[in-house]
């Protein structure tokens, strides 16, 4: 893959690593919502998927007082 005539082998490996880590973020939040018990767990990791960061902040940012789930 070229950008602006620079070639850049990393740059696929580099897409799916983040890609990866996204999708990992969306399980774990799925995971967590419904071991809390929350009915949106699914709605969750499909922002998480759409979205990227801002629903993983505000999940961590409004979860963060009931502590770990059990």
């Amino acid at each position: 893959m070229t950008l602006f005539g620079v070639d850049l082998p990393w740059s696929l490996p580099l897409t799916l690593v983040i890609y990866g880590v996204v999708v990992a973020a969306a399980v774990w939040i799925y995971r967590d919502a419904r071991a809390r018990g929350s009915r949106y767990a699914v709605v969750w990791a499909l922002s998480t998927l759409l979205l990227t960061i801002v629903p993983v902040l505000a999940y961590l940012y409004l979860h963060r007082e009931a502590g770990p789930a059990r």
